[in-house]
């Protein structure tokens, strides 16, 4: 089946083309300069999230201390005691290394231990650490397979 326009359809369809055509070319250089931006913000999250990663995959810290990390940074916001991250790391509650190996990780940046009360601190993800930012965003949006890990190494220990 053929539709036939009329000449007056024709020109009246081929005037909205014009006219669309000039309202983008009015809009154009906004939208360039929009898209340059989120372009930009896009460079700097992806530069920011792979110097993390080879920051974490550079950094000079012992297997505990990287799962001690990572399980910190998995909590986040939530903090965790020496008892409990050794509980769910596998790591003898008995051992004071769990304690030597925050203590190391707290003069790194990486994280951030508070003291609740005179036997209770607690150890939390360093947010205000850039690169630790960026892992943490990382884990949130993508950590649910992290977070399985984990919480299979802890149903087996």
């Amino acid at each position: 089946m053929v539709i036939r326009s009329s000449e007056a359809e024709k020109i009246d369809s081929l005037r909205d083309i014009l006219s669309s055509l000039e309202t983008t070319s009015q809009v154009r250089p906004e939208i360039e300069k929009y898209a340059m931006s989120l372009s930009n913000r896009l460079h700097a999250l992806t530069r920011d999230y792979y110097a993390s990663l080879i920051f974490l995959f550079t950094t000079p810290l012992s297997f505990h201390q990287r799962l001690i990390f990572m399980q910190l940074i998995s909590m986040y916001p939530q903090g965790s005691s020496g008892i409990d991250l050794a509980r769910a790391l596998g790591i003898s509650v008995q051992s004071k290394s769990i304690y030597r190996d925050l203590k190391i990780l707290e003069k790194q940046g990486l994280v951030r231990i508070d003291e609740v009360h005179s036997r209770l601190k607690m150890a939390y993800a360093n947010f205000d650490n850039q690169l630790v930012n960026r892992l943490v965003e990382l884990v949130q949006i993508h950590g649910e397979s992290l977070r399985e890990l984990l919480k299979d190494r802890k149903e087996k220990g």
